[in-house]
């Protein structure tokens, strides 16, 4: 099923309230706010973000539900409770389930966002009994190389080519000169440049992530483990989003039995900030239709 939601007049409070953190069992440290009563919703960010990212859905999801917004290990504020400790997308999945386990202690409905739908993805395969569903927000990662043309592979390594530049940049002092040059790759050119004091603070908080997320080695979406997800899966897509994003929503739309796809109009790679309206009526209608 896909569906484009359109764009409306008025959004919703972005409010979030003050974070805390617990430390899990292999001593890493990760922060969460939380607000709300009923079924649990965790929010997962993806890359240079950390639970401030959530602004525009934490209060209205909160209406209904119990809302718990994380950062994960290494990112803001546990930067440096972290620094000795692994970074990796395998330690992150280990992270949000035993965060589920032992701080919601009862299955949750996922809301993930670019690297942390991949996340959310691989959380589905490992450890569905602690999920009640997930929405995949512009999933990162890529599908099976077979999967995927020669001239998207050649794209995919040019996309790598440049965050490589980002981090090179970053790490030279060049900071907005970097973080605007990923933001732009993921979204659309001039998006650094339109985004608010709030979101460039948070990156900011955030750009020491960037040499370990690209140094990391993902492995593909295979088709064998798209096809074990028997969880409820929501695909959203911003319609003016990169052309990757476009080809891993479509492609786990053809693999993941049953999955929902929706399409946020008007809308680049951060489609829960640019129409955070459309995004919260469509991931509630979906739980609640699941329910």
């Amino acid at each position: 099923m896909t569906r484009t939601l359109p764009i409306p007049r008025e959004a919703p409070t972005n409010t979030i309230f003050c974070a805390q953190s617990v430390t899990l069992n292999d001593d890493s440290s990760i922060a969460f706010s939380q607000m709300g009563m009923g079924e649990p919703i965790v929010l997962v960010h993806g890359s240079l973000c950390d639970y401030r990212y959530w602004g525009p859905q934490f209060v209205p999801l909160a209406a209904t539900h119990r809302v718990l917004s994380l950062s994960l290990g290494h990112y803001f504020p546990t930067r440096e409770l972290n620094c000795m400790l692994p970074f990796s997308w395998n330690t992150h999945v280990w992270q949000i389930a035993e965060f589920i386990d032992n701080v919601v202690c009862e299955p949750a409905h996922i809301i993930a966002h670019s690297r942390g739908a991949y996340l959310a993805f691989h959380l589905a395969l490992r450890f569905p009994d602690c999920l009640r569903s997930i929405t995949l927000a512009d999933p990162g990662g890529a599908a099976q190389r077979r999967d995927v043309l020669a001239s998207v592979q050649k794209e995919i390594g040019l996309i790598n080519a440049l965050h490589s530049r980002s981090v090179a940049l970053i790490e030279q002092g060049e900071l907005d000169y970097g973080l605007a040059l990923f933001i732009d790759s993921v979204s659309s050119a001039g998006s650094w440049a339109k985004s608010p004091k709030s979101f460039k603070t948070m990156a900011r908080d955030n750009a020491h992530t960037l040499r370990q997320q690209i140094s990391e080695q993902m492995p593909d979406f295979s088709a064998h483990e798209a096809k074990q997800i028997t969880l409820p899966v929501l695909l959203i897509g911003g319609e003016k989003s990169p052309s990757i994003f476009h080809r891993n929503i479509a492609w786990l739309h053809k693999n993941i039995d049953d999955a929902r796809q929706i399409t946020i109009a008007g809308a680049s790679h951060g489609m829960n900030l640019a129409n955070p309206y459309a995004f919260n009526r469509a991931v509630l209608e979906f739980i609640n239709y699941k329910n």
